[in-house]
């Protein structure tokens, strides 16, 4: 296997190279700009705007992979909604520069996307459920998905996941769990929704079931987030409480008092039953996570 992972100064992306090292997997790691993970030599590391079909095509031509993982992405919800030309030219022309790369020398492209492509109106999502993506966001993700998968192309994998936390280095953006860890500790009050329900998603799990994917010889659509499906609120409640911090700290809200530009899905969970089965896919919950958060991979 030769995996070239985009993205890979993000937190997902950090944790493929932490695999790919671990498994002593020959892979590329491949970022907007300079590398900023001090765990990926940067011989193993090159700059690749994924929006540029002449430099996919020049980074992707000398390295010759077998396997891509897309985990590059806009994905600040508001932002797309406020600029949905950037949006689609990250989310979707993106794609398409890497799936035309990866039609055209036989080799596997993953795509990871996102519960967002759903209204959130039913919840426990399964692989076949309908999509219905209520922002611009949503949106992209699903046209990618589409892109893909009328492609004619049948070598591909496509990974709906959910609010990704966890620790890296040098991360661009915090996730929930960085940042409700660091507001808790300054003593600071939380206003968290009560009316969004996620299944926020481990990232070292995350990235353990997407390279089984690969390792599995596997195609086609996979569900894979965390454990458990519940309102933000509560997910933050189980952060401060592992934290020994005192739950008042935690204010519950509804998404109507943040005036958020872009819709939010109400219950986006997703059904990890095929996960499960094929892949022998295991996630975390919070409490879990957290502990292992304080060591290394």
């Amino acid at each position: 296997m030769r995996l070239l992972i985009t993205g890979s100064n993000g937190l997902l992306g950090q944790k493929l190279v932490d695999y790919c090292k671990f498994e002593k997997i020959d892979f590329l790691a491949t970022s907007l700009g300079s590398n900023r993970n001090s765990k990926c030599s940067n011989r193993q590391y090159q700059s690749l705007d994924i929006t540029n079909v002449n430099e996919v095509n020049q980074v992707l031509t000398n390295f010759r992979p077998t396997h891509i993982i897309n985990t590059a992405a806009l994905t600040n919800v508001d932002q797309c909604e406020d600029n949905n030309g950037k949006c689609h030219k990250i989310n979707v022309l993106g794609v398409v520069n890497l799936l035309e790369y990866a039609k055209t020398n036989k080799c596997h492209l993953q795509q990871i996307s996102t519960d967002f492509i759903f209204d959130g109106e039913k919840g426990d999502y399964t692989e076949n459920d309908e999509p219905n993506p209520i922002s611009e966001y949503g949106k992209s993700k699903l046209i990618a998905e589409e892109k893909i998968r009328t492609s004619g192309y049948k070598n591909y994998s496509i990974v709906r996941t959910s609010v990704v936390y966890g620790s890296g280095e040098n991360l661009s953006k915090s996730n929930i769990v960085l940042w409700a860890i660091e507001e808790l500790k300054r003593g600071n009050t939380l206003n968290i929704v009560n009316d969004q329900y996620r299944a926020p998603t481990f990232a070292q799990d995350l990235a353990v079931g997407c390279m089984k994917i690969l390792l599995l010889n596997e195609t086609g659509l996979f569900n894979m987030s965390g454990p458990k499906t519940h309102s933000m609120f509560e997910f933050v409640v189980e952060i401060a409480e592992y934290l020994e911090i005192s739950n008042t700290q935690v204010n519950s809200i509804t998404t109507d008092m943040l005036n958020q530009k872009a819709p939010r899905p109400k219950n986006s969970g997703l059904n990890l039953t095929k996960s499960k089965q094929v892949l022998n896919y295991s996630s975390s919950d919070i409490k879990s996570a957290l502990f292992l958060m304080e060591v290394d991979f």
